[in-house]
């Protein structure tokens, strides 16, 4: 794991909930783009270069707005920016994972939502 990759992943912490889910929508959004699901903006081709398509995702797909609200200093075309996305995104989605995970294991999905709503279940 990269320095960049640590700081966004310790900044994820002290994010609001609210702050929390523009990143997530944000980073889906820069994704999006960076693995080809979905064309740049104004675009009815891809663009085959990776530092290019990277640029544009990070100005157009709110790549800006995740290394702003997580305080990553990075060029639009940073190699390593992409993984740090993914790994932020993972983080955000682990809770949801790990709920989905013990409902399937006890077969009582009900009784875990309802235990994490309470506060009993992390």
């Amino acid at each position: 794991m990269n320095a960049q990759t640590r700081h966004a992943l310790t900044a994820l912490t002290t994010l609001t909930p609210g702050r929390r889910r523009v990143v997530q929508a944000a980073a889906e959004e820069y994704l999006s783009q960076i693995d080809r699901r979905r064309l740049p903006m104004g675009y009815d081709v891809p663009i085959a270069d990776d530092r290019h398509n990277r640029g544009d995702a990070y100005r157009m797909r709110r790549g800006d707005v995740v290394a702003r609200v997580l305080g990553i200093s990075c060029q639009p075309s940073d190699v390593r920016f992409p993984d740090t996305v993914r790994a932020v995104l993972a983080a955000v989605d682990a809770p949801v994972d790990r709920l989905a995970e013990r409902a399937v294991l006890t077969g009582q999905p009900v009784a875990v939502a309802l235990l994490h709503l309470i506060g009993g279940a992390a």
